[in-house]
C-alpha cells in the first residue's frame, strides 16, 4: 500500500476529520478515474470550498500544491495498477476458499458462500459508489480491500461511527455495507439501522448473526462465524480478499482499467 489512496482512506476513516476536509478527499477519491484531467477549480466547487482550501489540504498531507498532488496521484495509480493485476492474476480461488473452510473448522458452506459472493458483487458493480459502516476494527481489516476496489474503478470508502449509525451519504443508488461480525451494532442502533435499509436498497449486511426480526429483510452476507476473536479476524481478512479477487474475475479482469 503506502500510496496517496491509503493517506486519503485514513483521512476518511478518522471520525475527528473535518466535514469539509471529509468531503475534500470524498471527491478527490470519486474522480479517480479521471483525476489526470481533473482542475483544482472543479475540485473546490464539488467540495463546496475554495482553491485556498483545495491547496492548504494538500500542504496538511505533506504535498506543496493541488498539483503535486495530481502528480502524486498519477504516479501512484501507475504502480498500484501494475501490483494489483499481479496479485489478482497469482490468487488461487480454491486456496482462498480452502484456508476459509480450513479457519473455520469445517463449519463453511462452499456453495453458499459463493452464491452469496456473486449477489454481493452484482450488487457493488450496480452502485453508484460504495460505503462501509462497522466497528472500527472490522473497518480496519477492509482497507486493503478499499485501495484495490478503488483501483479497480469502484470508489469504496468508510464512514466511521462516533455515538451512533448515521446516513453516509444522500445516494440512494449508493451500495452500503453494514459490518458487525455478532450484530450488536445492529441492535445498539436499530432505529437508524431500518433508517438506512429503507433509504439504501442496495444495503449489504456482514454478520454471523441470525436474524429473527421479520421486519429485517436486506442483502445478507453471511460470515461463516459467530463473535469477534483473533481467529475470526483472520478469517475476514480471507473473506476481503476472495470478494475482491471475484470482483476482479468477473467485472475487471483484461478490461482497459488495467490495461
Amino acid at each position: 500500500m503506502n500510496t496517496m489512496i491509503s493517506i486519503l482512506l485514513a483521512i476518511m476513516s478518522n471520525v475527528y476529520t473535518d466535514n469539509t476536509t471529509r468531503e475534500i478527499v470524498r471527491q478527490i477519491l470519486l474522480s479517480y478515474d479521471h483525476f489526470e484531467e481533473l482542475k483544482a477549480g472543479d475540485l473546490a466547487k464539488n467540495s463546496f470550498c475554495n482553491t485556498s482550501t483545495i491547496n492548504r489540504f494538500c500542504k496538511t498531507i505533506g504535498l506543496r500544491s493541488f498539483t503535486d498532488l495530481k502528480a502524486h496521484m498519477v504516479s501512484s495509480h501507475e504502480v498500484r495498477k501494475a501490483q494489483l493485476h499481479h496479485h489478482m492474476e497469482i490468487t488461487a480461488e480454491d486456496n482462498v476458499l480452502n484456508r476459509i473452510e480450513l479457519l473455520t473448522d469445517n463449519r463453511f458452506d462452499k456453495k453458499k458462500f459463493i452464491r452469496e459472493a456473486d449477489i454481493f458483487n452484482e450488487i457493488i458493480q450496480k452502485s453508484s459508489r460504495v460505503v462501509l459502516i462497522g466497528a472500527v476494527f472490522p473497518e480496519a481489516m477492509t482497507l486493503h480491500y478499499q485501495e484495490d476496489m478503488i483501483e479497480m474503478g469502484k470508489c469504496v470508502y468508510t464512514t466511521p461511527i462516533a455515538k451512533e449509525l448515521i446516513f453516509p451519504v444522500e445516494d440512494p443508488d449508493a451500495a452500503i455495507i453494514l459490518i458487525s461480525f455478532t450484530g450488536r451494532l445492529f441492535s445498539y442502533c436499530k432505529n437508524t439501522f431500518h433508517e438506512i435499509l429503507e433509504k439504501y436498497p442496495n444495503t449489504i449486511v456482514m454478520t454471523g448473526n441470525q436474524f429473527n426480526d421479520s421486519d429485517i429483510n436486506p442483502n445478507f452476507f453471511r460470515l461463516p462465524f459467530q463473535g469477534d476473536d483473533e481467529g475470526n479476524n483472520t478469517v475476514f481478512i480471507e473473506i476481503m480478499r476472495y470478494l475482491k479477487w471475484h470482483y476482479y474475475e468477473n467485472y475487471v479482469k483484461d478490461k482497459e482499467t488495467l490495461q
